[in-house]
C-alpha cells in the first residue's frame, strides 16, 4: 500500500492495483481474455499480435489449451498482416473463450 496525502492535512491508504501478466486463476484468464478481444478490435495488427501473444502465454499457463490454440492462431495471422482472415480467427477466439466461460460457469 502506498501513503497518498489528499490534503495538506489528511493522509490515506490507497491500495496500487496493477494487472497480473500471468494470473494463475482460470476466470482471471477468461477475465483478461474478454479485456484483450476488446483491445485487438481497435488497434493495428502488430499491437493485435503482441495482444493475442500476451493471452497465448497465459492461457498455456492455465492450462487453457483451446483459447491458447485460438490466440496463437490470431498473433499468426496479425504477425503475417493478414487482415483479411482475421476475422475468422478472433471469431474462433471469441468461440473459445465463450465455450469455456460456459463450461466453468463463468459469468461475463
Amino acid at each position: 500500500m502506498i501513503k497518498m496525502a489528499n490534503s495538506a492535512a489528511e493522509e490515506t491508504d490507497r491500495e496500487v492495483v496493477a494487472p497480473c501478466l500471468a494470473p494463475n486463476d482460470f476466470a482471471e484468464i477468461l477475465q483478461d481474455a474478454d479485456e484483450l478481444l476488446a483491445l485487438m478490435g481497435s488497434t493495428p495488427l502488430e499491437v493485435v499480435a503482441d495482444l493475442a501473444n500476451t493471452l497465448s502465454v497465459s492461457a498455456n499457463g492455465a492450462e487453457a489449451w483451446e483459447i491458447a490454440e485460438a490466440a496463437n492462431a490470431v498473433r499468426r495471422i496479425a504477425s503475417g498482416h493478414q487482415a483479411a482472415t482475421l476475422t475468422v480467427a478472433m471469431r474462433n477466439l471469441t468461440e473459445a473463450i465463450a465455450r469455456a466461460q460456459h463450461d466453468y460457469r463463468i459469468e461475463r
